[in-house]
């Protein structure tokens, strides 16, 4: 399959243009041909299985080809979701390096003043807790593999899709190219980042009060209102009250616009640990 796939690697590259660079930016140590021939096989596995279910329905009705066409969807759907994996992983290293971007590279600036090397700074910041850590340990991973200074730096700051450890290794690759002292520019930089990380705050705060109030106001008062006159509804034209279906569908409606708040509260609040 995968040579097959190889074959076919102009019309992957035209269904999917942002694959290869998507797999960098998620640094997916494998190629393309292996990922798709793995998201193919994967979502075959799991078409079949849901297929399965639905044939053994349809099969009581009489309409068990009706399957055919239900294992065709679910193999599309899945095989989508497995391509977008890469962007999915791309969010979470976002995630992680913004989240605590400022442990490691302020200690990288304290051990730089202490006369450590650059590759020895790196390498150490990459033992701390810090999720974002270990991505500056890949540098320091890369050059001892024989990788040239100045080239892995270059090549961490375009594969990653973090804005702000672009930030903090962009004064480094100058300095090493220009011969300034890295600490003063690094600490320059850092000073700058946290100002904008406080700006984003500031700017998360006075957004947090409108969406506190579309909560209270939709994820709050008219779920509550809604079931009072469901129920006083019922009870005027004499129907049964009864949990399902009725109060069930509410009640799911109402976990819906739950889960759809905490995503919006959870999305628009700033990653960063000053």
């Amino acid at each position: 399959m995968v040579k097959i796939i190889e074959g076919n690697a102009g019309f992957i590259n035209k269904l999917f243009p942002n694959l290869k660079e998507n797999m960098k930016l998620a640094q997916m140590d494998i190629n393309i041909s292996s990922f798709v021939t793995k998201s193919i096989i994967v979502s075959v596995i799991f078409a079949l299985n849901f297929s399965l279910i639905f044939f053994f329905i349809l099969l009581k009705q009489g309409l068990a080809l009706m399957t055919i066409p239900i294992l065709i969807i679910f193999f599309i759907l899945l095989f989508l979701v497995c391509m977008n994996i890469p962007k999915f992983n791309i969010v979470k290293i976002k995630k992680d390096i913004e989240g605590d971007i400022f442990i490691p590279s302020r200690m990288l600036l304290t051990l730089l003043e202490a006369g450590n090397s650059l590759i020895t700074g790196l390498e150490s910041v990459s033992y701390t807790k810090a999720k974002s850590s270990k991505y500056f340990g890949k540098i320091a991973s890369e050059i001892y593999l024989g990788k040239n200074v100045d080239q892995a730096i270059e090549d961490a700051i375009k594969y990653t899709p973090s804005e702000s450890f672009r930030m903090v290794l962009e004064p480094i690759k100058k300095s090493l190219k220009t011969g300034t002292d890295i600490r003063k520019n690094l600490l320059t930089t850092l000073q700058d980042l946290q100002q904008e990380k406080i700006v984003e705050i500031e700017q998360y705060e006075k957004r947090l009060n409108p969406l506190s109030m579309f909560y209270m106001i939709f994820g709050t008062i008219i779920p509550a209102i809604g079931v009072i006159g469901l129920v006083l509804i019922m009870s005027v034209i004499g129907l049964k009250i009864e949990f399902f279906p009725a109060l069930f569908i509410l009640l799911v409606i109402i976990l819906i616009i739950q889960v759809f708040f905490v995503k919006i509260f959870k999305n628009t609040r700033p990653l960063v640990k000053l």
